[in-house]
Parts: C-alpha cells; sequence; structure tokens
C-alpha cells in the first residue's frame, strides 16, 4: 500500500473510532428529558450520570494522555470501543438512575483512551504534508457523532423507546471496534516518515515559559468551552420541552440542529487558522460571539420566542464546536514539534471535561430553583470570562510564535 493510501486510512480510522464514540456517549444527553419522564426522576438525579461519565472521561483524558505514547494503538481503541459496546448495552438492562451512574462511569473511563491515542496515532502516521487536511477531518467527528445519537433518539423516543437508542449505539460501536482493528492493519509507518518525525522531536529544546502561559489560557478556555458545549447539549430539549411544551420526540428533533450547524461550523475552522494562525485569537473570537449568542437565548426566552431562541442554541453550539476542535485538535496537532501531540491533546480534553462535569448536575440544579433564565445567565458570565482570558494568552502566545 502506498504511503498516501496508508495515511488516509489511519485519518478515516481515527474520525470513524471518535465519531462512534459520541454515539455511545451523547445518547444519554439526548434521551435524557425521556429518561426523567418514563424513570420518575429529578433533573439533577439524571445529569449526575452524566457528571459521572465526564468526571472519569476527564480524569482518564490525563492519565491516558501521559501514558498514551506507551500504547499499542491497535489494540486499546479497539479495546475502549468494545467495552463501552458492552456498557452501552448494560444501560438499558439496568433498571435503576443509580446503577446508570455506575455504568456511565466506566462508560467515562473506556472512552477516555480515545482521544490521546487517536491523535498521537495521527501525529506518528501522517506527514507534515497531510497534517492539514487531518486536522480539518478531526474537527468534524464530534458533530458527526452528535447527530446521529440525537436523530436515534428522537426516532425511538417516538416509535418506540429510548432504551433501544442504547441497543443501537452498543452495535454502531462493536462494528467501528471491529472495522478499527481491520483496517490500522500492522503495517508500520513508512521510514521516511519516521524520520521526519524522529527530526521533528530532536529540535525540540525544551517547553519555553511563554508556550506554558499558552496551554494555561487555552486550558481555561477549554473549562468554560466544555461547560457550556455540553451545557447546551444536555440541556436544549429540556427547555424546549418544559418552557414551550413541545413534545419530547419534536423537542429531541429540534436539537438535532445543533450538531447539524456546528458539522459545518468544525469545517470552518481549518480555513479561519488560515487567516488567524493564534489560537487565542480565535478562542477569543468565538467565545465574545457566544457571549453575543448566550445573551439572545436570555431575551428570547423572556418574550417567548423559539425561532429566536433555536437560531441563539444553533450559534453558541456552533461557536463551542469550532473552540472544542481548536483546543483539542488544532493546537495539538499545531504543536506537535514542540510538544507530544497525545500528551497535549489528552492534558487540554481533560480541562474541558472538568467543564462537562460541572454542567450536568450544576446546571440542572439551577434550573430547578431559579429557572431556565439563570441558567443562560451563568453561560453568558463564564462565555465573556473566557473572551477576556483568550484574549489575555494572545500576548505570549505571540511571543512564542515570534521565537
Amino acid at each position: 500500500m502506498s504511503s498516501v493510501k496508508r495515511e488516509n486510512r489511519i485519518i478515516f480510522i481515527c474520525w470513524l473510532a471518535y465519531a462512534a464514540a459520541y454515539v455511545g456517549r451523547l445518547n444519554y444527553s439526548a434521551s435524557i428529558v425521556a429518561i426523567v419522564s418514563d424513570m420518575g426522576v429529578t433533573k439533577p438525579q439524571a445529569g449526575l450520570v452524566s457528571s459521572c461519565f465526564f468526571f472519569a472521561y476527564g480524569i482518564g483524558q490525563l492519565v491516558n494522555g501521559i501514558l498514551s505514547k506507551r500504547y499499542n494503538s491497535r489494540r486499546m481503541v479497539f479495546l475502549s470501543l468494545f467495552s463501552s459496546s458492552l456498557l452501552n448495552l448494560a444501560m438499558p438492562l439496568s433498571g435503576s438512575i443509580s446503577a446508570m451512574k455506575y455504568i456511565w462511569l466506566a462508560n467515562g473511563a473506556v472512552q477516555s483512551i480515545l482521544w490521546s491515542t487517536l491523535i498521537k496515532t495521527i501525529s506518528e502516521n501522517v506527514s507534515a504534508s497531510k497534517m492539514s487536511k487531518a486536522i480539518v477531518v478531526m474537527s468534524t467527528p464530534v458533530a458527526a457523532g452528535t447527530l446521529p445519537a440525537y436523530a436515534l433518539s428522537s426516532l425511538f423516543v417516538k416509535y418506540s423507546t429510548w432504551k433501544t437508542t442504547f441497543y443501537v449505539s452498543a452495535c454502531v460501536l462493536l462494528a467501528a471496534s471491529v472495522i478499527w482493528y481491520a483496517l490500522y492493519g500492522s503495517q508500520e509507518a513508512p521510514a521516511e516518515l519516521k524520520a521526519e518525525i524522529q527530526a521533528e522531536k530532536a529540535n525540540r529544546k525544551g517547553v519555553p515559559k511563554a508556550f506554558v502561559l499558552v496551554i494555561i489560557t487555552i486550558a481555561f478556555s477549554g473549562i468554560v468551552n466544555g461547560f457550556v458545549k455540553d451545557g447546551i447539549n444536555t440541556w436544549v430539549s429540556s427547555v424546549l420541552y418544559e418552557e414551550f411544551r413541545i413534545s419530547q420526540s419534536f423537542s429531541i428533533l429540534l436539537t438535532l440542529l445543533l450538531p447539524l450547524v456546528s458539522l459545518l461550523g468544525a469545517t470552518f475552522v481549518a480555513a479561519i487558522h488560515k487567516k488567524m494562525r493564534m489560537m487565542n485569537d480565535m478562542d477569543s473570537l468565538f467565545f465574545a460571539l457566544a457571549s453575543v449568542a448566550c445573551l439572545g437565548v436570555i431575551l428570547s426566552l423572556r418574550h417567548r420566542n423559539i425561532v429566536t431562541l433555536m437560531i441563539c442554541f444553533v450559534v453558541v453550539a456552533c461557536l463551542m464546536s469550532m473552540a472544542n476542535n481548536v483546543i483539542t485538535s488544532v493546537f495539538p496537532l499545531d504543536s506537535r514539534a514542540v510538544l507530544g501531540s497525545g500528551f497535549l491533546a489528552g492534558l487540554l480534553n481533560t480541562f474541558c471535561y472538568v467543564g462537562s462535569t460541572l454542567t450536568s448536575y450544576s446546571l440542572g440544579k439551577v434550573s430547578e430553583h431559579s429557572g431556565w433564565n439563570a441558567v443562560f445567565v451563568i453561560m453568558l458570565a463564564v462565555c465573556i470570562a473566557a473572551a477576556a482570558v483568550s484574549f489575555l494568552g494572545s500576548i505570549p502566545e505571540r511571543r512564542q510564535s515570534k521565537k
């Protein structure tokens, strides 16, 4: 097999693995409004299940980011997807929200292997000439996985039961694990590619202080990104159901607009990166625009305007998807000459999931006590904070870029 074909194959199966993982991760958030109704639990109780996933995933990201350089990528990604398939199968069979917490905690742990291992795999198997293509492709699996997760949930909540969503997700993960193992093969990277990567590693001269400051500011953006992104993904269907009395299935169906537009937004990141080289500049722009959209959500809720509300939700989701791509994909792959891409991807994804862990339970609690308006006031405040920190972070980033 030619080097170009091999690189394209690696990029494809990395994309497939992560998109499938999102189907077996967001299916719970997509079905949460039906689960609350069917099982007779409170929103904080249901949100705690998501928080358990995010907690395990966040810690696992840090651990696996450190260990990923020692992993056999073929085996570890297969085991992660296969184990997640079994855990998805166990969810509808558990019978209680309490048992679901521990199953989804385990799912977060096994899925935490994926991102840093996949980024490491791309870093070690894709040449510099193909890296821009890899960045574009790996900007899309989150949105591509979110779309079927919500579509399946909407379909089965209306015509079957939310439990069917987990059975189908288990099948998707199992199929992805088999495809990954079969297509990865045992062939090593070509000698010239190994030489290119070794040369980059040899040129590393330690991590500059300015680069550490850049990582700190991007990590803060990651916390806010996880908080807002997963807050929107988890609770939009509940907002529509409670505030506008839209049916459960249709509220989930409307939520499909979020990943659809996010998928388009993800493809723009590489084009924006060509015009705006600094990661903090991009994050500052995305969070500033998200602040305006969050204000639009607040005003739309006050005036009971569902059309404007959905537009604002879509804009926030799109911007957070773009920011997430910058934080967890573009920056680690762009910085592989300074620091290991797998480690950096795992580290920054950990901070994203710190925000995700906080959002599901806390925002569910806030909505019960103070209403949805208070939830989006909080989102507005954290987006403004992230925009300000990212703006300040662009100063050391420019200094590092000049060096």
